[in-house]
């Protein structure tokens, strides 16, 4: 039986700090997945590169392993990219590589997920993205194919890139519907958002990082604009564990300092919690690769505020509403919109419902056995 092997390397901090990126968050929910696809034609082993020994073992599933004793860093990567050592360590015929990029011995036996094109089109001062310009083209060039997640960043890799667009599958992101589903007790939501995160008003939320496109400051900046010009009933809930102290100092001076809110740390079932007591979910990001925040709170039934942009309404489709440009005007426009209740917001709950439903980590799985069994010229 033919062999693949899955680097699981991303998905080591989750069992190190219990916190993961979100390409890490994608590599542990597809392997769980993975799992749960019966007969699989080929066999799967998780392969994981640390002195802590911490890696596919830690997931618990009924997959082998491989563990290379070794530090997980770019100069041994470069030095095992020289020699076939994960060749000759794991065996393997095929490689899966779903974190962007590897320095790997040999390409051609790879399958890389390269989630997104934004490094070819966006300069962040918090990512090297002149380093990723470099060493990824090539990579894509020379690996034996691609997985992605939406039909604009396959555009995006191809206009970017050069890279021939049937060397690449586009394969959605799913849901955790188990995790994200509406909650009907709304006496018991309030309760527990008032328990755990003494929120008692209604509420804005936004899950954001500190990425430069995820502008998230400009979603706080307007709401400060808007209760200037206006009692506000909503606080704005972040789940965004550090944002820039020069924003946070803004905060303190405005007169809705108590009215803000930044959350870290949260867990999905608390996630969960909190999309489904928001009354709406911010996400005005100028570029995604997906977007998973956007379906999270479509499938608990909560209204989206988005761009149209990269894949945002590609993943959102006709259940959000979209922000024009400039965006803070637009925020503040929408915000009020929410304050006035001048929104018709039964339909657009029941479409993002029906538009969550359509992704699911189960269908993701699937479509990738079918990219592998291709490569391992199985079909």
């Amino acid at each position: 039986m033919k062999r693949l092997v899955i680097d699981v390397n991303p998905i080591v901090p989750y069992y190190v700090t219990g916190k993961v990126t979100g390409i890490g968050r994608t590599t542990l929910e597809l392997i769980q997945a993975l799992a749960k696809v019966p007969e699989l034609p080929f066999e799967v082993v998780l392969y994981s590169q640390n002195m802590k020994g911490i890696g596919g073992r830690n997931a618990g599933l009924p997959f082998k392993n491989k563990h290379l004793y070794l530090p997980h860093r770019e100069k041994i990567d470069r030095l095992l990219a020289r020699f076939p050592v994960r060749e000759w360590f794991t065996g393997y015929d095929l490689m899966h590589i779903p974190h962007n990029f590897e320095y790997v011995y040999r390409p051609d036996k790879c399958v890389v997920t390269l989630h997104d094109a934004l490094f070819m089109k966006i300069q962040e001062s918090a990512f090297n993205h002149e380093q990723m310009r470099q060493i990824v083209p090539p990579f894509m060039h020379r690996c034996k194919h691609i997985i992605t997640c939406s039909e604009a960043s396959k555009r995006d890799i191809v206009e970017t890139m050069g890279v021939n667009p049937e060397k690449i599958t586009v394969i959605y992101w799913g849901v955790k519907h188990d995790i994200f589903f509406p909650q009907k007790d709304k006496l018991s939501v309030r309760d527990k958002l008032q328990s755990k995160f003494k929120l008692s008003n209604p509420y804005f939320l936004s899950v954001s990082c500190n990425a430069e496109r995820k502008r998230t400051d400009v979603l706080v900046r307007s709401y400060i604009a808007l209760s200037n010009k206006q009692t506000l009933s909503h606080d704005l809930v972040l789940v965004w564990g550090n944002p820039p102290i020069s924003l946070l100092e803004e905060v303190k001076n405005s007169c809705v300092a108590n009215r803000i809110h930044f959350l870290k740390n949260i867990s999905d079932e608390d996630l969960a919690l909190l999309y489904n007591g928001a009354n709406a979910m911010f996400f005005p990001s100028s570029y995604e690769g997906f977007g998973l925040p956007i379906l999270e709170a479509m499938a608990c039934g909560t209204p989206v505020v988005t761009c149209r942009n990269s894949s945002l309404d590609e993943i959102a489709g006709d259940a959000a509403i979209y922000l024009e440009e400039p965006i803070s005007n637009s925020l503040f426009y929408v915000m009020r919109q929410f304050e006035l209740h001048e929104l018709e917001l039964d339909s657009m709950i029941e479409r993002g419902l029906k538009r969550a439903a359509l992704f699911n980590w189960g269908k993701t799985a699937e479509e990738t056995v079918q990219v592998y069994s291709k490569m391992l010229n199985l079909i």
